[in-house]
């Protein structure tokens, strides 16, 4: 019996530090989308976010970074993070993430879409 207790106690430690992280839930545009030229992207995650210590950073295929400011907390959602975009011409764009959780746990990611003609 006190083997099945600790095998479990350590599955919910596990599971417990797994969901501790904040996850991207979905992103506008989406990975691997090809689009109209957005104007903003929108990313949102599966916790709440310090938002002075999160960032989103697009750039285009020549590696120049497109967003013309810094993230900022979507209105009213602590889940939710935004960038606004400079102009963008066709092609191809990287989004390079890293947001940081109010329980202070730090991840980061990136994904990639496109801009159509």
């Amino acid at each position: 019996m006190s083997r099945r207790f600790g095998l479990a106690l350590a599955f919910a430690l596990a599971t417990s530090q797994a969901f501790a992280h904040a996850h991207l839930k979905t992103a506008s545009p989406a990975d691997g989308a090809t689009v109209a030229a957005p104007a903003e992207i929108i990313l949102g995650f599966t916790e709440e976010l310090e938002v002075k210590l999160s960032s989103i950073t697009v750039k285009d295929a020549r590696g120049e970074t497109v967003s013309a400011a810094a993230a900022e907390a979507v209105s009213g959602d602590r889940k939710g993070l935004r960038v606004r975009l400079k102009p963008v011409s066709p092609g191809a764009y990287t989004v390079e993430w890293a947001v940081t959780s109010v329980d202070t746990h730090r991840v980061s990611g990136q994904y990639r879409f496109s801009v159509r003609p």
